[in-house]
């Protein structure tokens, strides 16, 4: 039986990066081959860019040393083979991609001093082939797989992540994926949480208590706020922010869920009476005497909206702002 032609060589449709040694296999049938020669051409111009020149032996594949192609082009690929009677097949050319695998970075982030963080990361790709799409990864000390993000397909490269544990070690990782199908990663990046966690009991702790009830004791996230100017307070209990403002920002987060119940009395109008600050936006409150009501202005990935509760008379006020699964709520009573 005559030598046939090689063919399903693996090269064919892919995008590899020519920074790594390129392996190139293929299958061929009739007489078994002794030698072989792998050529490669740019696409465009069928410029001859690597010859392996002829090798005896039987083998049906062949590595590429590193770098021995350009990133970037479009090539095609031909192998060559040979049978013992020095008859020759040559394969049908198949196209291929070169293109350097993205750059994903993440800064170094030390400890994390709160139970959320918004992780963020850093894409370019040397040929400046643009992101098809990222996907990140939470692992624990040992490095085994917490959780991961969706896929997603635009930037920018963030990632929230919730309920971290303080005195906890973790890992997290981007991959991003060119438009050529290139896959770069951020490799792991390794983190520590630490964030104040007062103790109201060691473990849940349930205590019986007049008229058959029960009362229920547990451990507490605190939410650490400050003041512009050194604090004072009216009566050692109440805050007085007349000219001053208050900021929660340790520890909060304004895209999680969350339930804030505030007093105020004798309140300044047109100014910030709270300001919540988070890894992802912010939030400022204030009163308006036009039309009687509170005003909550919500900043998150430069995205702003505007809520208000219904009119509210008066000189002290209960306040409640609560957000759950993206919905804002703020309403109010006169007390």
């Amino acid at each position: 039986m005559a030598i046939q032609k090689p063919y399903n060589i693996s090269l064919k449709g892919t995008t590899v990066d020519a920074k790594d040694s390129i392996k190139v296999s293929w299958q061929s049938s009739g007489d078994m081959s002794t030698g072989f020669q792998v050529q490669i051409y740019r696409n465009q111009d069928n410029n001859l860019i690597y010859d392996s020149g002829r090798i005896t032996s039987f083998a049906k594949t062949y590595s590429l040393p590193a770098f021995a192609l350009p990133n970037g082009y479009e090539l095609k690929v031909k192998v060559t083979i040979w049978d013992s009677g020095n008859n020759f097949a040559v394969s049908d050319t198949e196209i291929f991609q070169t293109s350097s695998r993205p750059n994903v970075s993440v800064s170094p982030i030390g400890i994390v001093n709160s139970q959320s963080y918004e992780f963020s990361a850093t894409y370019s790709q040397n040929e400046d082939i643009p992101l098809r799409s990222w996907i990140s990864f939470l692992y624990d000390k040992d490095k085994t797989l917490i959780s991961q993000s969706n896929v997603r397909m635009s930037t920018p490269l963030v990632y929230l992540i919730n309920y971290l544990k303080s005195g906890s070690s973790y890992f997290v990782e981007f991959q991003a994926t060119s438009n050529k199908g290139s896959v770069g990663t951020s490799g792991l990046i390794p983190f520590s949480v630490s964030y104040l966690q007062p103790d109201i009991s060691i473990n849940l702790d349930a205590k019986n208590i007049k008229n058959a009830g029960i009362q229920l004791s547990w451990k507490t996230i605190q939410i650490i706020g400050s003041t512009t100017k050194q604090p004072v307070y009216l009566n050692g209990e109440k805050l007085d922010l007349r000219d001053d403002v208050f900021t929660f920002t340790d520890g909060f987060h304004v895209d999680a869920d969350f339930t804030l119940k505030l007093w105020f009395e004798d309140i300044k109008s047109y100014t910030d009476l709270l300001v919540l600050k988070g890894q992802n936006g912010i939030m400022t409150l204030q009163y308006w005497d036009d039309d009687q009501r509170f005003h909550l202005f919500r900043e998150v990935y430069n995205y702003r909206s505007h809520y208000a509760s219904q009119p509210l008379t008066g000189n002290g006020y209960f306040l409640c702002i609560q957000q759950i699964g993206g919905d804002m709520n703020i309403f109010g009573e006169v007390n």
